[in-house]
């Protein structure tokens, strides 16, 4: 389990990272096909994050990942399906957008830490 959710953390940091893309190419007057660019990435991501989300509140019902919260778990979970929603949207908040960002960031980061870390 611990290597699927290593390689779905990853995958969701990519994702993110396309997010800011899009939310860039928004800002820049670019618009997006709703059924074919919009719909299958936010469907993609938010079927990564629900099986993230369940794989991590799995093993943290096992054990700890070091100071991690299953509130914190799902707080990430909506956080990417909304951050993926609203990169397409140009009346969302650019502050408030990097705000949501950093947060997932910051746990993706620390499951990747802990699950690294243990592996080695």
């Amino acid at each position: 389990m611990e290597k699927e959710i290593i390689a779905l953390s990853r995958r969701l940091s990519k994702d993110m990272e396309e997010a800011n893309f899009y939310r860039n190419a928004v800002d820049e007057g670019r618009s997006f096909s709703f059924q074919e660019e919009i719909v299958p990435f936010v469907d993609d991501v938010q079927a990564r994050a629900e099986e993230w989300r369940a794989d991590v509140q799995s093993l943290l019902s096992k054990r700890a990942l070091g100071v991690l919260h299953p509130d914190q778990v799902e707080h990430t979970y909506e956080n990417m399906y909304v951050l993926a929603t609203e990169s397409f949207q140009p009346h969302i908040q650019k502050q408030r957008y990097q705000e949501r960002q950093q947060a997932i960031a910051y746990i993706l980061n620390i499951v990747l830490e802990e699950l690294e870390t243990r592996k080695r």
